[in-house]
């Protein structure tokens, strides 16, 4: 075997490993990535929700992440965190009542909700 044999030979290798190598894609993801994946969130009512100070160990504290006024599950440049509960009924704003404060220590006070997210909160209706 001479030289051109052992360069075919070595040529072939580095292909075969060439495919090995993982790539990197550049995606973008922002809000329009996410555009029909919003979610709705509401505001807390204790007619629907039930009074908090009984019924919040079954809330779940979660994340979601806001942009433009709208609400997504998972997160992507330039998105706000903000936490809210969620239970079966959706996604929800923590009660304003003073009291609140140093109910639950799950809720991270770094995400807190701020006016205007109670602003863009949605009212649930009435339960019959």
């Amino acid at each position: 075997m001479g030289y051109t044999g052992k360069m075919v030979r070595w040529l072939g290798g580095l292909a075969l490993l060439s495919g090995c190598v993982p790539s990197y894609a550049s995606v973008r993801y922002d809000d329009g990535y996410y555009s029909r994946r919003y979610v709705d969130l509401y505001d807390y009512s204790p007619d629907y929700y039930g009074d908090w100070r009984y019924n919040y160990r079954s809330w779940s504290p979660v994340i979601v992440y806001e942009s433009g006024g709208r609400y997504y599950p998972r997160s992507f440049r330039g998105a706000r965190e903000v936490q809210v509960y969620r239970n079966r009924s959706g996604y929800f704003l923590p009660p304003r009542d003073r009291d609140w404060d140093r109910a639950d220590r799950r809720f991270d006070d770094r995400r807190r909700p701020n006016d205007s997210d109670y602003r863009r909160a949605m009212p649930r209706p009435r339960r019959p």
